[in-house]
């Protein structure tokens, strides 16, 4: 017997890993576990064992009728379900398909069998997959929302290790992708419930990989699986310890359709029991029928499994029925239900209408539909109940990895819902409920949809998540015009300019952000909007249309007293001014933002203002304190997980080091900027950095600065194509270049660059006017680096 809680666990692992892969009895781990000693309640105290087990090691504990069962991962992705322990027959087809050259497709009606054979397919050539096994349930035959290509490679692509930040927006881009992680790889693919038109993007094309795909609709090169076979069936009914004369088991084989989810349903209910009493029910008013339809066969197999629930597993198995996403947990199931269900769960999984995967819980598309039907408008209540209790829980979440986050939308967010202690905590249930969210914003009624997309929208922007963005904000706003929400509406579009302000799609952001004024309903969120607006004018170059914005949201912001928001906005008013070369406003800006940041534990801004203050003193002509308050921007934004910002303060140090001299520091600066921007999907830090590199490299310095040029003009980046073309004009001594950025920049009033611009203007044609007229500006702007550079080029000229 172990002593203690950590004894225990160590003990009850010995005991699954010495079977891997094959249950080990309930009563077996017990004994193991606790000797001649058990408590009381011997089952429930093994149950919570188990969970802390689950937590503790990377291998699966999955949860078989009659006990236990360790899935030892492999070194690659494993995402392949549990095979069925009690798999019986279809040697000849797997015979077949482990043979079959090419794609394995596998079709038939619905409750012969497909998934159950592609799994003990996989399972079975997993060996020759060494890199790793992927697999996704696109549920097209589903009642709640099906998975969607984009959705389905997002899975795979974070599977085979690519950050979520990195995985593209659009289908192409993904595929692309996807079939170049797979070169020279041997992946199995199982693409269960598939539908034609959305299997060929997700199909691998390395030769060294397989796809196995299931669907209810014809494919080439098919296999149609037919319903078990009388040996198969009974085999079936044996492994599940079907007693009764073997005249009885063939009536119930003959009553089941020889469909296995009939027979399995079927089984649980009569293995160890009564199998007359059993056929009695199931012939009903259909005893003279010779030959049974296997629709209404699979029916009346879930009919007798519900009728001989207990009242409460009843309620529990109809509203598991009706949550549009592919599984749910404990704590959403006790939402749902009101109470909490594993002991109901239990039952239901003790019947075979509910699998037990894990820490989740499943339900077969036809028994998912069975329990729909069967459910009243006091269950339709407890649904409402759930979307309630995932939007209180998303909104805390959230707030636990940004508490930056604010909402449009005004949800009730008294009620039950999680607490998390910290960010980590809110972070995996994020993970752990991602897909259900997502499809619950899809499936959901008015005002639970608009308000959950509402309460995700930081989340899905700061963690990249852009084909649900899309899905996301749309289905929000769908949802919120059919009900005549306008603070719904507002939200669903500030979300969408959001989006496309972050693919640089600068002129459908601000369309987004018209309509979302249009019907913003509180002068919170019209600050919220004129603030976001800003953003896209400026990085536009629209600098006093930016402003403008500014001020105004500024001025609601202080109105409302809105401390957070007002920090926000002051950045923005920081860069701007910086830009148009009001370095002491722009430093000013800055400071108040740390100092307010700071005092009010808003550490994601706190690291913006740092960053900016580092720009400040480097235009100053101040490089230590600028270093020094770029190390402290980087190291805060590492702590925070910010990858953008973070690239965006790797930018601003490599360009610091650069002129101090520091080239090797510089360097490799640059290199962590340059990956994490690439993983980060962020082309504007991607930008900044080569223009640093332009200085630390003047070998190269036209090329990093034409690149530079090529992809600011590409995503409407202005400021940095102004930056990047003083450089090349530099780099190429063309007069021509300088006199068109000297353009650019009076009409985009970014006069920051003034100065800088004139002083190479000067290099170039060697003007001591020129020179004389950027140390004028530099100095009258406070640019001290500037106006040495042109001091020196000035005694240069005379001398």
């Amino acid at each position: 017997m172990a002593g203690t809680q950590e004894g225990k666990l160590r003990v009850l692992h010995r005991a699954l890993a010495a079977h891997p892969n094959e249950p080990v009895l309930f009563a077996d781990l017990v004994r193991e576990v606790w000797g001649d000693h058990p408590p009381a309640g011997p089952l429930p105290a093994l149950r919570t064992l188990v969970k802390r087990l689950r937590r503790s090691i990377p291998d699966e504990i999955v949860t078989d009728a009659s006990g236990y069962r360790l899935r030892v991962r492999t070194p690659g992705p494993c995402q392949l379900p549990a095979d069925l322990p009690d798999f019986v027959g279809r040697e000849q087809e797997l015979e077949r398909l482990e043979n079959h050259q090419g794609p394995v497709a596998i079709t038939g009606p619905p409750g012969v069998g497909k998934t159950a054979l592609a799994v003990r397919l996989a399972h079975r050539l997993r060996e020759r997959y060494v890199d790793g096994q992927l697999y996704v349930n696109l549920r097209v035959f589903a009642s709640g929302p099906a998975v969607t290509p984009e959705q389905a490679l997002g899975g795979f692509l974070r599977a085979l290790g690519v950050p979520q930040a990195a995985i593209p927006v659009h289908l192409a881009a993904q595929a692309a992708l996807y079939q170049s992680k797979l070169a020279g790889q041997k992946v199995l693919v199982v693409l269960d419930n598939a539908a034609e038109d959305v299997i060929e993007t997700l199909l691998p094309t390395e030769p060294g990989c397989l796809a196995i795909v299931t669907s209810r609709h014809d494919l080439p090169g098919q296999l149609r699986l037919d319903v078990l076979g009388d040996d198969d069936a009974h085999d079936l009914l044996a492994s599940m310890s079907v007693q009764g004369t073997p005249e009885e088991r063939t009536e119930l084989v003959r009553l089941c359709a020889h469909l296995p989810l009939a027979l399995r349903i079927a089984g649980a209910n009569v293995a160890h029991g009564h199998i007359e009493d059993y056929l009695d029910e199931l012939r009903g008013d259909r005893l003279d029928v010779l030959e049974i339809d296997g629709d209404a066969a699979v029916r009346a197999t879930f009919e007798l499994s519900y009728r001989a629930l207990s009242g409460e597993a009843k309620r529990v198995f109809r509203r598991l029925g009706l949550p549009p996403g592919a599984d749910i947990g404990l704590e959403a199931a006790t939402a749902l239900t009101g109470e909490d269900p594993e002991a109901h769960l239990d039952e239901l999984v003790r019947a075979g209408l509910v699998d037990h995967i894990g820490a989740r819980y499943q339900l077969h598309d036809l028994i998912r539909l069975f329990a729909a039907d069967a459910a009243d408008d006091d269950d339709q209540a407890g649904l409402l109940a759930m979307y309630a209790w995932y939007l209180r829980t998303a909104h805390n979440a959230v707030r636990g990895i940004v508490p930056e986050t604010s909402l449009l939308t005004e949800p009730d967010l008294d009620g039950p819902s999680l607490t998390f202690a910290d960010r980590d905590e809110a972070g995996a249930w994020l993970e752990d409920e991602h897909s259900n969210l997502v499809a619950a914003v899809l499936a959901a009624p008015s005002p639970y949809a608009q308000q959950l997309a509402d309460a995700l929208r930081i989340y899905l922007h700061v963690g990249r998540f852009e084909t649900e963005k899309a899905l996301v904000f749309r289905a929000g706003l769908r949802t919120a015009q059919a009900a005549g929400d306008l603070a719904g509406q507002s939200a669903a579009w500030y979300g969408l300019g959001m989006s496309s302000w972050t693919h640089g799609e600068y002129a459908t952001a601000l369309s987004s952000y018209e309509h979302a004024l249009e019907c913003a309903p509180t002068p919170f969120a019209v600050a919220s909007i004129r603030n976001a607006t800003g953003l896209v004018l400026q990085e536009m170059g629209e600098g006093q249309r930016a402003r403008a914005q500014f001020v105004e949201a500024l001025r609601i912001r202080q109105e409302l007293g809105d401390v957070r928001g007002v920090g926000s906005v002051l950045i923005n008013l920081a860069i701007l001014a910086g830009t148009r070369g009001e370095l002491r406003q722009a430093a000013e800006y800055f400071q108040e933002v740390k100092d307010l940041s700071e005092s009010h534990g808003l550490h994601n801004q706190a690291a913006l203002a740092l960053d900016n203050i580092a720009v400040a003193y480097f235009e100053l002509g101040d490089l230590d304190r600028a270093l020094a308050a770029s190390i402290e921007a980087v190291q805060l934004n590492i702590s925070q997980d910010q990858q953008r910002a973070l690239a965006n303060a790797l930018a601003s140090l490599a360009r610091i080091h650069a002129e101090r001299g520091s080239v090797a520091e510089g360097l490799r600066a640059a290199e962590q900027c340059f990956e994490v921007a690439r993983e980060a999907e962020h082309p504007k830090a991607r930008i900044d950095c080569l223009v640093a590199m332009a200085v630390l490299e003047p070998e190269h310095a036209a090329r990093h600065a034409g690149e530079a040029v090529e992809l600011g003009r590409k995503i409407g980046y202005g400021p940095g194509v102004i930056t990047a073309s003083i450089l090349l004009a530099e780099a190429t001594a063309s007069v021509e270049l300088i006199d068109e950025v000297l353009t650019m920049i009076v009409e985009t009033d970014s006069m920051m660059e003034h100065s800088r611009a004139l002083l190479v203007r000067a290099r170039i044609t060697r003007s001591a006017e020129a020179a004389r007229e950027a140390l004028a500006g530099a100095e009258s702007r406070g640019q001290e680096k500037v106006a040495a550079d042109a001091r020196e080029l000035l005694a240069a000229l005379q001398a």
